[in-house]
């Protein structure tokens, strides 16, 4: 009796609620695309091949309407906001580099000086996550099982591998220009020394052999989305910062001067990221049992080239068209290795990019650059007249906070006032805060949720200056060419958010979006717990049947 009662409510749940559930995917692929603004993925489409973005589109679910909702939007804070569920005020991660009152200097993001490099002896070895004060949806995977699951973090740039694999993965791989090797550091499990399958890549000597190419443009590809293809209206290189003048470029006479690292500014950067990616899944055999693995991968070049030349560039274009291709390669590993319903793959971006403003301005449009770099000597002299003293009485300028040194003579509020007051007259400032202000501001005031939360009380600066729109502060190319990000303009908030395979179903979503919200998504699929500092929510549509 009891068994025939037992059956019966087993067979009433599988008809009222469906068959049980589908097991959870043998893999995660999180591809996070540098730069990459929500355009992208249709600006250049009529170039795309059907098995790359064009497929992710056709076959998944799109968020159409996702940005970040702090500031400031670098590749070290929208990194770890993918994997945590949460921005700078929650992970700890302001920016890519700042000044840390915590170690009374100036801090890259993810410098260790604790930990020694493996597989170079260069400084670029000594890296790891401890910045980072919240766990990673990777971290919380692997806590869920007893580490049996394997996540591994890959890019060409530090922060973009360590920060998504978190706390506690099996490793996290960087490229490192010097050698053109790919490198960790002894944070990680290898820290005896890469492991043979590492040795065995770098011994290929990949980069060394795309270095010999010229760079030039694909047969039958018109390139007419970028400059040279606007009839002449405008002139290209006076908008891109360009390596070498223009296409072709002769990276064998580039690699003499600038070394291996050239790489990074070429579509052949994303390609050799994804053919170590495809080595450590079969090396690492990720996906190979009833655990869920998660592959970190995150492509670099984009951002360089946007940097380097401008979002409206052919050698930004190129490169796309470059990516379009190496993500087509990774879906058809994926589905001869996995198949497409055993993989979960979402794609997005860390940040977007803005327009240069060289060429706003040329064709009518409000823009500039705000000399940021300039504002420490000129502004530490305004102070001293002020005050009569001619103490330094500023740690750092960066990322629009000031960070301010205390003084026998004069008081902290008195320092903000002055340097408030001056701050205001400089042209592109939209407005100035004190972090006190900051969080008094009203709910509605238009940067009042972004500021605070990229403020974390610990390391941010004592005075934030936000821009007007079209502008930000210099940076190596900003000034003649090429691009840049870093403000809560939806230039550089709006990014693609892409979900494919393991039961996902095709659709545009046009509901807002947070960044944030990928992380608490990534672990309600997996059953897991979210990220310790979450704020995010559930996309609820990415479980529609």
């Amino acid at each position: 009796m009891q068994k025939n009662l037992l059956f019966f409510l087993l067979f009433c749940n599988t008809v009222i609620f469906g068959q049980t559930e589908k097991p959870p995917p043998r893999l995660v692929v999180g591809i996070v695309v540098d730069q990459m603004r929500y355009d992208f993925l249709y600006r250049y489409s009529n170039q795309y091949g059907n098995d790359g973005f064009k497929r992710l589109l056709r076959e998944g679910l799109s968020c159409e309407n996702t940005h970040y909702d702090y500031i400031p939007t670098y590749t070290g804070p929208g990194h770890a906001c993918i994997y945590t569920g949460t921005g700078p005020a929650g992970n700890g991660v302001i920016a890519n580099e700042w000044w840390d009152p915590q170690w009374g200097k100036h801090r890259y993001v993810t410098t260790d000086t604790t930990v020694k490099p493996v597989g170079t002896l260069e400084k670029s070895g000594k890296h790891s996550p401890a910045v980072l004060l919240s766990t990673t949806v990777t971290d919380e995977l692997r806590l869920s099982n007893n580490f049996k699951s394997k996540v591994v973090g890959i890019c060409l740039k530090d922060r973009g591998s360590i920060l998504p694999a978190g706390h506690i993965p099996n490793a996290a791989y960087w490229f490192d220009d010097k050698a053109g090797n790919w490198i960790t550091s002894s944070f990680y499990p290898d820290s005896l020394g890469l492991p043979s399958w590492v040795k065995s890549f770098n011994a290929q000597k990949y980069p060394e052999k795309f270095c010999e190419k010229i760079w030039t443009k694909r047969p039958g590809i018109t390139y007419e989305e970028s400059f040279a293809g606007w009839a002449n209206k405008y002139d290209k290189a006076k908008y891109a910062a360009s390596l070498s003048g223009g296409f072709p470029h002769n990276l064998p006479a580039l690699r003499k001067t600038n070394g291996l690292g050239i790489i990074r500014f070429t579509p052949y950067g994303n390609t050799l990221t994804l053919n170590f990616a495809l080595m450590a899944l079969d090396s690492m055999q990720l996906g190979t049992d009833q655990y869920t693995d998660f592959l970190c991968l995150s492509f670099s070049s984009t951002d360089y080239a946007g940097h380097q030349f401008g979002i409206h560039a052919e050698e930004t274009e190129d490169i796309y068209i470059g990516l379009d291709r190496d993500i087509a390669r990774l879906l058809k590993v994926l589905d001869e290795k996995y198949g497409k319903d055993n993989v979960l793959v979402f794609l997005t971006a860390d940040h977007g990019g803005t327009e240069t403003p060289v060429h706003l301005t040329d064709i009518g449009i409000p823009a500039g650059v705000l000399k940021e770099s300039k504002i420490d000597s000129t502004l530490s002299a305004h102070l001293a007249m002020v005050f009569k003293d001619s103490s330094d009485l500023i740690y750092e300028i960066s990322n629009q906070q000031i960070w301010f040194k205390t003084s026998k003579t004069i008081t902290k509020d008195d320092m903000l006032k002055v340097s408030k007051e001056w701050l205001e007259k400089q042209k592109g400032i939209y407005a100035v805060h004190t972090r006190k202000e900051i969080m008094e501001l009203p709910t509605d005031y238009f940067y009042a949720a972004p500021l605070r939360r990229g403020i974390h009380p610990k390391r941010s600066g004592d005075l934030f200056f936000q821009l007007d729109p079209n502008w930000h502060p210099d940076d190596s190319f900003f000034g003649i060419g090429g691009a840049t990000h870093g403000s809560s303009y939806a230039y550089d908030t709006h990014v693609p958010l892409l979900w494919y395979g393991s039961g996902i179903k095709h659709g545009n979503l046009y509901a807002p979006i947070s960044v944030s919200d990928i992380a608490p998504t990534l672990s309600a699929f997996l059953k897991i717990m979210e990220p310790s500092a979450s704020t995010g929510k559930v996309i609820e549509q990415i479980f529609v049947k």
